[in-house]
């Protein structure tokens, strides 16, 4: 089968030869020609991902003008009779400004009306475009964190949230387009039409809007590094315009570099990133390093402890202190609206629902992946049920304000340092806040392991994994009872104690969820942009060195009964 599809390749008019020459080199080597041809590019919780080469199994020009076309169709159907236009925009990666540009051709030969950035930005301001222009969709060329031999292709609706509703239509629209129906036009085409600096202008306004408190020290030193990416001059220039005055970039990771060649891995969730730029801080006296991903959509803080060393802090502590300032500070102003509401994923720690309660704000949880937060921001906005306040998720993405639909590091790294500025001027550090937090509300402590299951094979044995957990339920670990499980690909929680059933409102999904007596959970979920499955763990309890001490028992069993399902299979 695998061989029929690189024939199909060879022999096609309609692959471009590079492409074809690049299979020619690796078309007696079996296993290559698998992996690129086992499977199409999928849509997962972030899109289209994959690494950058010929086949079906990567990202090439034809696999972006396929799906393109394929979102055209849909689009030409559903809206039938429309004036119909998309935005779109890309990031610093290797090949991301050509395929922006393929995907615009394929638009404006399909009549549709095409928004391109000049240059690459980052992906909530294509968000913010979507809206801005009133577009039937979006789309931006980006791998996010990925490392630089990747890329990818995140679509938008009209709402400017990445696609959930029209997925499953969309996927089936594409899987139907044949490299021969696929429509192109030049990339000078008058239905094509450059943004520029004009939209920044407006976006970075509505950033400040955002700005909660100016009674804060704007001498706070900040270090920041784009990590290579499109954060830099959105960061830079929302800072400078509230006034911040100590603001210093990561000088070698601050151009553009699809290579990202300072670091491992272009990933703030990752302490490696850092390194550079927490010398840097060392130099400079840096009271907080912010470090943005190459899509500027996730934002990862570091700060400075009582020693002068430097703690790097994880997505749910950033979520909890972000949480607590902005409720904390609206409360104090008197501006938390009625039906008040936070938003976050089934992964993300429980620990914003307890600071929330405190300030009788809503809690809601939505699947992993901010296209749900997003869908459920436009349903408070459709039926005016709640006020949308603040939204995240444990992966370092936050959103306050509801003019984007996506994660947005641009915003969050601006609260960061209104944060950090606002309590320097109280006379507390961040990590004193979040201390003070757990005081309040219990010590929580999150993981998250990712295991790597590659290639055909892989995605056997991780489908094997979360059927093993499915049939033998798990009933207690480390020593911890589990009272009930959450099954969201079968949609029910199971109360073990009763053996009694109910239905969960939410759309279908290869997760299960294992929660302890005490809240403490963990959760089993394959990754749906890589090939990984994710394992997460939340654990409370009274103090940190029993929190610790569950949570490194609750590991070990977890990965010792995952090692035994993959010897018996």
């Amino acid at each position: 089968m695998y061989r029929e599809k690189l024939d199909i390749w060879l022999e096609s008019p309609y692959v471009d030869e590079s492409l074809k020459e690049e299979l020619k080199k690796i078309e007696k080597i079996e296993s290559e020609v698998e992996d690129r041809f086992y499977r199409e590019l999928e849509f997962g919780t972030g899109g289209m991902r994959g690494k950058i080469g010929a086949g079906t199994n990567r990202m090439n020009f034809v696999t972006v003008a396929k799906a393109t076309q394929g979102i055209a169709d849909f689009l030409n159907k559903k809206y039938s009779g429309e004036q119909l236009s998309a935005a779109i925009a890309y990031d610093s990666r290797n090949m991301s400004k050509e395929f922006a540009g393929k995907t615009a051709a394929v638009f404006a030969a399909n009549n549709i009306k095409v928004y391109l950035f000049e240059s690459l930005r980052p992906t909530p301001e294509l968000s913010f475009a979507v809206r801005h222009y009133g577009c039937k969709a979006g789309v931006v060329i980006t791998a996010s964190h990925n490392p630089p031999e990747y890329n990818g292709y995140k679509v938008y609706d009209q709402y400017g949230g990445q696609v959930v509703e029209d997925a499953d239509e969309i996927i089936s629209m594409i899987n139907k387009v044949n490299l021969k129906d696929v429509k192109l036009t030049t990339e000078d085409n008058d239905k094509i039409v450059t943004i520029g600096n004009e939209l920044d202008t407006t976006y970075i306004n509505e950033v400040k809007k955002l700005s909660i408190r100016d009674d804060v020290d704007k001498n706070l030193n900040i270090i920041y590094t784009p990590l290579h990416g499109t954060g830099n001059m959105p960061v830079r220039r929302v800072l400078d315009e509230l006034g911040y005055k100590n603001v210093r970039v990561v000088k070698e990771q601050e151009m553009p570099d699809p290579m990202f060649s300072t670091v491992k891995s272009p990933n703030p969730e990752e302490i490696s990133a850092f390194e550079i730029a927490i010398k840097r801080a060392g130099e400079l006296n840096g009271e907080i390093i912010i470090g943005t991903d190459p899509d500027c959509d996730r934002v990862g803080l570091v700060v400075r402890s009582s020693d002068g060393g430097y703690v790097p802090l994880n997505g749910n502590q950033t979520g909890a202190l972000l949480l607590n300032y902005v409720l904390s500070s609206l409360d104090e102003k008197g501006m938390i609206p009625e039906n008040a509401a936070v938003v976050k994923t089934i992964v993300t720690s429980e620990i914003g629902r307890a600071i929330a309660s405190k300030y009788n704000v809503a809690s809601f949880d939505t699947l992993t992946g901010f296209k749900y937060i997003a869908e459920l921001m436009q349903k408070f906005e459709d039926t005016k049920s709640n006020s949308f306040i603040f939204g995240y998720e444990e992966s370092y993405g936050y959103l306050a304000g509801t003019f984007v639909r996506d994660k947005d590091a641009v915003i969050a790294s601006m609260l960061i340092c209104e944060m950090a500025a606002y309590y320097k001027r109280n006379g507390k550090t961040l990590l004193e806040v979040l201390k003070d937090i757990y005081r309040e509300h219990g010590y929580y402590i999150e993981e998250t392991i990712s295991l790597t299951f590659a290639g055909a094979s892989g995605q056997s044995k991780m489908k094997s994994i979360m059927e093993n957990f499915r049939e033998n339920k798990l009933s207690s670990i480390a020593g911890k009872n589990i009272p009930y499980i959450y099954d969201y690909k079968m949609g029910i929680e199971l109360n073990l104690l009763t053996g009694k059933t109910e239905h969960l409102s939410y759309p279908k999904s290869d997760v299960l969820k294992f929660c302890f007596e005490n809240g403490s959970w963990l959760v089993l979920r394959p990754s749906g942009t890589e090939p990984k499955l994710k394992v997460y763990f939340s654990i409370n309890e009274e103090n940190e060195s029993k929190s610790t001490q569950v949570l490194e028992n609750t590991k070990k069993e977890i990965l010792s009964i995952i090692d035994r399902i993959q010897i018996n299979n």
